[in-house]
This record gives structure tokens, C-alpha cells and sequence, in this order.
């Protein structure tokens, strides 16, 4: 991936996610996912990711995604921030600006852009309602030290009562907070990359951490090393958790020929978004 110039900035501007952060949802449909198979450019990148997959990922993907090391360059983690915006549209994000919300956690955070968008999306919303906010603790997690430094470098506050923090941890092994300490959680492409006995363990420590509702982005194509769940749902119900939304939605916009993407950076790749909600939350009187 080369450094993106501000043309690449504008290419991805055209996809419209200003006016409606929601197009992903409304962009797919089934037929649809049938006909990438005739996009030539997408089949070239599907097997070229999947032909290039790390021998050690295959052979031990935490112990492969603990010890990578990723530093990434501003103008990189800003582009990617936006263009993973298509890919993660923010249902359910109105509940983490909404009052008696007061920490969110990111689970599997990476290098802090999304963490950042949710951030974002939190201080606009108090913006467009002439609300002054209230103190929020935005904590991101994640098992790799060189994305978490990543995290603090590039990410910032957008508003003076919102802070952002970012620790290394694996929640495989369980983070040291109490039960139902955060309000919400958020798992963007985590659970893809655990074996089951893993994935298990991650969602029942994200059970025990959340007081109120889960909102999980993850991959559902067929990829080496990779483990696609379309039964999450399902799997957070049985912890308390019922999607109240969920949706399919494309790595960016589809197209018949090549891609929207100026750096190409994935392939047409089809992921669900999940949020779901506990039927009865711990009050935040009885938390904090």
C-alpha cells in the first residue's frame, strides 16, 4: 500500500458515507454477492490473500497477531480509517452518545481507528443535539503492543469530556475489570481470527465485561487460518445478548468490473454486523 495522496482521499469521499453512513447496508444483496464472482479484479485479489497467507498465522494465529510488528504512518491509519468506515456502519452507535453511558470498551481495537470514528461519532452526536456530553471513557484493547502504540500516537480526542485509551491485553486470558464494567463493547474483526475454544472464551469474557450491548463487525467469506461465524448471533443470545440489528454488507461498494478503492487494498469480501442488546441491563447506579 503506498502513502495515499489526497485524490485517494477523494475517491473514497464519492462513496457518499457523509451524507448516509448506513450506504453499506442498502449497497448489498444477495445477487449481488453471486455476481462478484464475474469481477475479475476481486477474484485476482481473493486468491492473491488467500495464496499469501502467513505459514505462521496457519500454524498459530494468536501467537502470529501477538508478536507482528505493524507501525503505521499517519496519512496510512487516516485513509484506512475511512475506508473501513463502508465496512462498519455505526448501528447502534446512538446508544453510546445517549446519557447513562459512560465507558465503552473496543475489543481487539488494532491501531485505534475505529475506536476513533466511535469517538467521533459520539462527539457529533452531542454537536447536532446542542448537547454539552458528559464525561465518557473509551478504552481500546488488543493483544499486539506495536498497534496499541499505534492507537496512542494516531488517535485523538475529539471532545474535551471523551477519553481515549488504549492498553495491551488479550481477552482470550481475560482483562482485569469487573463484571458488566463497561456499557458497551465493540469486536471488529476479532472473533474471525480465533480458533473455537478461543472465540468461546472472547465471547464469554465479553458477556461478563458488558452491561448493556455488543456490536461485532466479522467476516463471513472463506479465507486460510480464518474462522467465519455467520452463527454470532446465536452465540451471543446464548450470553445474554439478542440482535436487535444485523445486517450484510461488502468490503466497499460493489461494482460489475475493478474496484472504487484507488489502493485496491481488499477484495469485495462479505462481513456481518451485529448489534445486540442484554433485555436487562445492570443500572449504572449499581456499577460505578
Amino acid at each position: 500500500m503506498h502513502i495515499p495522496t489526497p485524490e485517494d482521499f477523494h475517491a473514497l469521499d464519492r462513496w457518499g458515507l457523509v451524507a448516509d453512513p448506513m450506504a453499506a447496508i442498502a449497497d448489498y444483496s444477495e445477487a449481488r454477492a453471486e455476481r462478484r464472482e464475474q469481477n475479475e479484479r476481486h477474484r485476482r485479489a481473493r486468491d492473491a490473500h488467500a495464496e499469501n497467507t502467513a505459514e505462521e498465522l496457519l500454524a498459530d494465529p494468536q501467537a502470529y497477531l501477538r508478536l507482528l510488528s505493524r507501525p503505521i504512518d499517519r496519512t496510512k491509519w487516516a485513509y484506512l480509517k475511512r475506508r473501513k468506515a463502508w465496512f462498519h456502519p455505526p448501528i447502534g452507535w446512538g446508544r453510546f452518545a445517549a446519557p447513562g453511558t459512560a465507558r465503552v470498551l473496543d475489543l481487539g481495537c488494532g491501531d485505534g481507528d475505529q475506536t476513533q470514528r466511535v469517538a467521533e461519532f459520539v462527539a457529533g452526536r452531542w454537536l447536532e443535539t446542542d448537547f454539552d456530553g458528559f464525561p465518557m471513557e473509551i478504552v481500546g484493547v488488543d493483544c499486539n503492543e506495536s498497534r496499541v502504540e499505534n492507537a496512542r500516537r494516531h488517535a485523538t480526542s475529539p471532545h474535551p469530556k471523551i477519553t481515549l485509551r488504549f492498553e495491551h491485553g488479550d481477552a482470550v486470558d481475560g482483562l482485569d475489570y469487573g463484571d458488566d464494567f463497561f456499557d458497551y463493547t465493540l469486536a471488529t474483526g476479532l472473533f474471525e481470527v480465533l480458533g473455537d475454544d478461543d472465540a468461546s472464551a472472547v465471547l464469554d469474557e465479553t458477556g461478563r465485561l458488558t452491561a448493556a450491548g455488543v456490536y461485532v463487525r466479522d467476516l463471513l467469506d472463506e479465507y486460510p487460518g480464518l474462522h467465519p461465524r455467520p452463527d454470532l448471533p446465536e452465540r451471543l443470545a446464548a450470553r445474554g445478548f439478542d440482535a436487535v440489528e444485523r445486517h450484510r454488507v461488502f468490503e466497499e461498494p460493489f461494482v460489475e468490473e475493478g474496484t472504487t478503492d484507488p489502493l485496491a487494498v481488499w477484495p469485495m469480501n462479505r462481513h456481518q454486523v451485529v448489534f445486540a442488546e442484554t433485555s436487562d441491563p445492570t443500572p449504572p447506579e449499581a456499577r460505578y
